[in-house]
């Protein structure tokens, strides 16, 4: 039946965040931003929470997540006597430096229009940082006018799973009632979003906007423009047809 369904990652796919690279320094920020809401309740102090977070800066190799409030108990040495209402503010203040970074692409909007009116069910399936909750993050595409973009979003923390975790592929597939070799997916992850969408069966295409993939073999835009050719050659085999070094 052709493609029925395109998702998106978020992060330098739809909107600009950070380069993996440069989270070292936003981390810093976000881990003084949580402590100035977790001091009263924090075994230790700034510099040693500072230290102890580059050691929890890392994900599962599983790909399973690791829990955003659960990595405020060994940074911050937190028990379960902190309050609720206080270990949601300090997860607020934490995603402030990262979301000050965001800046949607100009191609996002006309292309999640453009495709919505062709009948193309649409979604957002991304990785949060730290394994922040997704409730911020709905209220971040509210914000970047994304949410009523597309159909429905997933992020890691909904199904407990990391992409290229086969579980978060199928969750999308289940939401949006396709078959994967309906989906195309579009992330600027090669490992991440494209091998880890191929592995569950769905065509893939590589968003390179910045050009810092360009020795991958496989199909790679710089916008998003350059997907709308690709859609009709996505094949079955989770493969897209077309030269792929542009």
């Amino acid at each position: 039946m052709g493609i029925q369904a395109i998702a998106f990652d978020l992060g330098n796919t739809l909107a600009e965040y950070y380069q993996r690279e440069v989270y070292p320094s936003i981390l810093a920020d976000s881990i003084r931003n949580a402590h100035a809401i977790l001091s009263s309740f924090a075994a230790v102090q700034l510099e040693e929470a500072q230290a102890i977070a580059l050691t929890e800066n890392r994900e599962q190799s599983d790909g399973k997540v690791r829990p955003l409030q659960e990595r405020f108990d060994r940074v911050f040495g937190l028990t379960d006597q902190t309050p609720a209402d206080v270990r949601e503010r300090a997860c607020r203040v934490f995603l402030e430096p990262i979301f000050q970074c965001a800046r949607k692409y100009q191609d996002s909007g006309p292309m999640l229009r453009m495709l919505r009116q062709q009948g193309y069910k649409l979604a957002i399936v991304s990785n949060t940082p730290w394994g922040s909750p997704s409730q911020p993050w709905r209220e971040e595409l509210k914000r970047l006018d994304l949410k009523d973009a597309v159909d429905l979003s997933i992020f890691c923390v909904d199904v407990g799973w990391r992409k290229p975790a086969p579980i978060i592929f199928k969750r999308l597939l289940q939401a949006l009632n396709v078959k994967a070799a309906e989906c195309l997916f579009i992330g600027d992850e090669p490992a991440w979003d494209v091998e880890g969408a191929r592995a569950s069966g769905m065509p893939a295409v590589l968003i390179d906007r910045t050009n810092r993939h360009s020795s991958y073999t496989g199909p790679r835009v710089q916008n998003l423009e350059e997907i709308v050719p690709l859609i009709g050659r996505a094949c079955p085999s989770g493969a897209v047809t077309g030269r792929g070094d542009r």
